[in-house]
């Protein structure tokens, strides 16, 4: 005897699949379980709330720089100063950890 199918539209989209009777019926139902609420004491204390430990900053030292060099703010990342440019209030200069050179504010800058 051959096989009975039927048009399965529970998929999404806009698709329906032909699928074997068997497949359909096989499938069981959704079984809906209670949720299990929190038991409740009278007297008890309300628990603490786990919160992060919280670690003091590092203390951060700065040594004194070579002359003609600088510090980025921002990152403390050692430059050494190639060119000022007083006018537009920038500096180039060059990077000793990436050894590229760009144009910075003054601002951005410190010899700390």
């Amino acid at each position: 005897m051959g096989k009975v199918w039927v048009l399965d539209t529970e998929t999404k989209g806009t698709g329906a699949n032909v699928v074997p009777l068997e497949k359909v019926l096989k499938q069981p139902e959704p079984v809906e379980r209670p949720v299990p609420r929190p038991e409740r004491r009278g007297d008890a204390p309300a628990p603490r709330k786990r919160t992060r430990a919280r670690t003091a900053e590092p203390e951060r030292t700065t040594t004194a720089l070579p002359p003609g060099h600088v510090r980025k703010k921002s990152t403390g990342e050692i430059g050494k100063v190639q060119a000022v440019d007083a006018k537009a209030g920038t500096a180039t200069v060059h990077w000793l950890k990436r050894g590229a050179s760009s144009t910075v504010p003054l601002s951005a800058i410190s010899r700390r």
